[in-house]
């Protein structure tokens, strides 16, 4: 599947950038944009509920059903210590972040790992395919902030 809606966005160490080519601003043909945003697009402080005041102002515009950023993923891995219950945890709020793959049947499957490197590395691995085919694939290596947004 050939994609290029999104201008592509990388992941830097203070946060998303847009890639540059010859002047222009590179297309994304790989969803590497779509699942970037997925992951850590929302609001810092929505923790993913569904009926959250916090959640991104984008969420609550008419007819945005399928677009809706929650990011969980993003809000625990700034919201708790980096355990083996919130690495649990992270991966699943991973899957639910980019169930919306399954839901507009670009996807059939979604793959996620996560691993420690160190006390504040962490690396999730995403895999996204179709037909068996493999439609992205990428490891973030993510500064894993534990207890900035003060969640219990």
């Amino acid at each position: 599947m050939d994609f290029s809606g999104d201008i592509l966005l990388v992941d830097s160490p203070d946060g998303g950038d847009l890639e540059i080519e010859h002047g222009l601003i590179k297309n994304d043909k790989q969803f590497s944009t779509a699942v970037y945003l997925s992951l850590f697009g929302g609001n810092l402080d929505d923790p993913g509920k569904t009926k959250s005041k916090r959640a991104w102002w984008g969420n609550l515009l008419v007819d945005t059903e399928s677009e809706k950023l929650r990011s969980r993923f993003q809000y625990i891995i700034n919201g708790f210590p980096m355990t083996v219950k919130y690495i649990r945890e992270a991966e699943a709020a991973a899957l639910l972040d980019l169930e919306w793959f399954k839901k507009e049947k670009i996807a059939d499957e979604i793959i996620v790992s996560g691993k420690s490197i160190d006390k504040s590395t962490f690396n999730l691995k995403v895999e996204i395919l179709a037909d068996r085919e493999l439609l992205y694939k990428n490891n973030f290596s993510i500064q894993w902030e534990g207890e900035k947004n003060n969640a219990v």
